[in-house]
């Protein structure tokens, strides 16, 4: 190999390298600016359903995608209207809002459930599903 075309693969290989490296922060900023956006749909949904045991409590879901367990809650006859999913350690990972005529709003950290900082009493997820009559876990 002449020494021209040896220059050019290390020069390639340097270019490469400094893209990956570039690439990196840009890669953590977007998972800290997704993961600030599901928060806050998260906490939005958790607001509009209000008290975990409200009267409006009305179906489950267990074992739901990676083992999470969801409660639904009634709006204007919609039985299934609001949903909110927790891990076994009591995180909300995902919501859902099914109120509206299109599709249904949806606030997930499903794919990093570690990241979720919004914590309710798993203890009391578990009793409300009891009352709904969800199998034990």
């Amino acid at each position: 190999m002449s020494r021209h075309v040896t220059r050019r693969v290390v020069l390639a290989a340097a270019l490469a390298l400094a893209v990956l490296a570039a690439l990196v922060p840009v890669g953590r900023w977007e998972r800290g600016r997704h993961v600030r956006e599901e928060l806050r749909g998260l906490r939005e949904l958790q607001a509009l359903v209000g008290p975990l045991g409200s009267p409006s409590l009305s179906a489950y879901r267990v074992g739901v995608g990676f083992g999470f367990d969801c409660l639904l809650y009634r709006r204007e006859g919609n039985r299934f209207a609001l949903e909110l999913c927790f891990d076994r350690q009591g995180r909300l990972i995902e919501a859902i809002d099914r109120r509206g005529r299109g599709d249904p709003r949806i606030a997930s950290l499903r794919e990093e459930p570690s990241a979720s900082t919004i914590r309710v009493d798993r203890a009391l997820v578990d009793r409300l599903l009891r009352r709904l009559g969800a199998p034990a876990p």
